[in-house]
């Protein structure tokens, strides 16, 4: 982790390296004189903290400070400002921008190392924070795939047996079409023989015709095409099925944030909860035109199957004779793309309606979750801008709903 020290005076920029050289932790000392480049230098060095000066020509630090702080992929950089401007209103206006702590000028050593200890200290504790909260989604997503592989198996099965029925009859067919073909060649061979009759080739035919007839050939052949497609959408099912858990066990390293439609995510977590759903609540969608989301898709259909999945728990613990219902609606507000989802179960308790979205809490049996699902799923929205909210009266039911910044609107 590099550290930036931004400053317009060449002798402030020597003093503040020869004062970390040695008594800071750091993978390098970037030194810049010209406010304009730092941008570039935090797209193309890793950089953990950066010392910036406020008062400097072209761009002063509060307008940079403001500039870092707009980018979200910066969140987590300490910034520290420098200045021997220090007056309360200069500290307020940097607090207020996003700085981290404020060192003045001149320099007093050891007050120095010690605040820039504490700032590359910080980050590297965010770094961990972050790799940790990775660890525990990624186990989370492997802990809903093997709750719902029994599931997920059943899926597949079913169309994997008529996929494999249908072989079996398109093999029978085809052994049918071969007899039927070899009678005909026969009748050709004997066509060019000059030697048959006349009488001896309309018997042929006649026996050609009534092997056709034996062996059902017109069914058969009317019959083939219907098998084939049928077997081709098995098969596209089956791709369906392991393309959605594929995207889904994904690790969050490899995050690809791109424009997403809701309504597709939407069908990937019901695709991977088709089988845990379709038993006990019957889906209920209404899509209107949504605008794109951007995301990573994996993650935010990780973020759907824990709470369809929550839903059809909750449905499932009534012991209802009759199934309930699990409505979704996905919709476009000003600025927004919604994904609410409501389902008819027992609702949550108020004492629990505040602590849902708490790490490690859980209504459930012990060794039933982690009670890390609501959490994550909170997490992942509020890294992409947008809100998770709940509604539920206890014994009415309860409603999720999932706000994200819109992009555009799909076409």
């Amino acid at each position: 982790m590099k550290i930036l020290v931004v400053d317009d005076d060449k002798f402030n920029l020597m003093i503040a390296k020869d004062s970390l050289e040695d008594q800071v932790e750091h993978s390098g000392i970037l030194l810049c004189r010209n406010p304009l480049e730092v941008m570039g230098l935090l797209a193309t060095e890793e950089i953990g903290v950066v010392l910036l000066d406020i008062v400097m020509p072209h761009l002063d630090g509060i307008s940079l400070l403001k500039q870092i702080r707009s980018n979200p992929q910066y969140d987590d950089l300490q910034i520290i400002m420098f200045s021997a401007v220090a007056d309360h209103d200069s500290f307020q206006r940097c607090f207020e921008s996003g700085a981290n702590d404020y060192v003045s000028k001149p320099i007093n050593p050891p007050e120095f190392i010690a605040r820039m200890r504490a700032a590359v200290k910080i980050r590297n504790n965010v770094k961990n924070l972050k790799a940790t909260q990775a660890y525990l989604a990624q186990t989370e997503k492997l802990v809903s795939i093997g709750e719902l592989a029994a599931g997920v198996a059943h899926e597949i099965n079913n169309p994997l047996g008529f996929v494999g029925s249908n072989l079996g009859t398109i093999t029978r067919y085809l052994q049918t079409i071969e007899q039927y073909i070899n009678s005909c060649r026969e009748l050709g061979r004997q066509i060019g023989d000059l030697q048959v009759t006349r009488e001896e080739l309309t018997v042929r035919q006649q026996q050609v015709d009534a092997l056709a007839k034996k062996l059902n050939l017109e069914y058969v052949l009317s019959d083939l095409k219907p098998v084939i497609e049928e077997s081709r959408e098995g098969v596209v099912r089956i791709e369906k099925i392991v393309r959605s858990l594929r995207n889904f066990a994904r690790s969050s390293s490899d995050e690809e944030v791109l424009p997403n439609s809701m309504e597709q995510i939407l069908d990937e977590a019901l695709q991977i909860l088709q089988n845990e759903i379709k038993y006990v609540a019957t889906v209920e969608k209404e899509c209107q035109p949504a605008a794109l989301v951007a995301c990573d898709k994996g993650q935010l259909v990780q973020v759907l199957v824990n709470v369809l999945h929550n839903a059809a728990q909750a449905i499932k613990a009534q012991a209802k004779d009759h199934l309930g219902t699990i409505r979704i609606e996905i919709y476009s507000e000003e600025t927004s793309t919604v994904c609410r989802i409501t389902d008819d179960g027992p609702g949550i308790k108020p004492e629990h309606l505040r602590r849902v979205f708490d790490p490690f809490f859980t209504t459930k049996d012990v060794g039933s979750g982690t009670g890390l699902g609501l959490s994550i799923a909170y997490g992942i929205v509020k890294k992409y801008g947008g809100e998770m909210t709940v509604n539920s009266e206890w014994g009415s039911g309860a409603s999720f709903s999932i706000k994200l910044p819109a992009i555009r609107h799909a076409s």
